[in-house]
């Protein structure tokens, strides 16, 4: 469910750039980085919240008849934000993904600079695995092979998405000041968050740079203590910390 979330975040930047774009360079998203934030703010930031939470219940039971009859929509939000560390990036939660993120940055990064061969990435995985996430990886499935970046030619671009993490929680916080997300997410009514993201990010296209959409948008820099904060305060209040 969360990766459908994600993917439609990315369709919906790249349908909304302004028909004035259309068949120029400047069509379409401008950064992977603002990219992932569309796809992170949709699947994260708005689906593993409470309110979505509550709103998309009734339907999981009734796709899962039986499965799902005792649950309450607090379990539901607390199931899907449990915090652990865990071997696939895909998977991971909110707290823990920037450690998937890092392990692969830290690799491209000796890789590229000739300091580590192709042929030792299993080793080395595994090993900032353990000492990341005190996780021991069974498999080079489960492991070093589980992301098709790489064998794409990707090189790069994991920081993308924790980049993408960081500017959603801003350009959420940005949104909150004139759209009522937790109303929209209770009613199911997306159109005014999808107004917001159009008018301010969407149809723009590749008219700005990453960061003057930041400083049109939010009238700041990229900060990424917003990200971290919002972090904190959601995780605390679920695990009473």
């Amino acid at each position: 469910m969360f990766s459908v979330i994600h993917e439609g975040g990315h369709a919906l930047y790249d349908m909304n750039s302004d028909d004035s774009l259309a068949y120029t360079n400047l069509d379409g998203g401008v950064s992977m980085g603002i990219h992932e934030s569309q796809s992170r703010f949709y699947e994260n930031l708005l689906g593993r919240s409470r309110a979505f939470a509550q709103l998309v219940l009734p339907t999981l039971q009734s796709s899962f008849p039986g499965k799902l009859d005792s649950c309450t929509a607090e379990d539901l939000y607390r199931a899907i934000n449990k915090v652990e560390p865990s071997l696939i990036r895909v998977e991971a939660d909110e707290v823990t993904y920037a450690l998937h993120v890092m392990v692969r940055y830290e690799l491209e990064k000796r890789v590229m600079s000739d300091e580590l061969e192709v042929k030792d990435l299993p080793r080395e995985w595994n090993r900032l695995y353990k000492e990341y996430l005190g996780v021991d990886v069974p498999s080079d499935k489960e492991g070093v092979l589980q992301d098709s970046h790489w064998s794409g030619g990707a090189i790069g671009y994991f920081p993308s998405y924790a980049l993408g993490s960081a500017y959603g929680a801003q350009f959420l916080r940005k949104m909150r000041e004139t759209v009522d997300v937790e109303g929209c997410l209770k009613t199911g009514n997306f159109a005014p968050i999808n107004d917001w993201n159009r008018e301010n990010i969407w149809k723009h296209g590749c008219t700005y740079t990453p960061g003057e959409l930041l400083d049109r948008v939010l009238g700041e820099k990229f900060d990424p203590f917003v990200f971290t904060d919002y972090l904190e305060k959601k995780y605390g209040e679920i695990y009473g910390l």
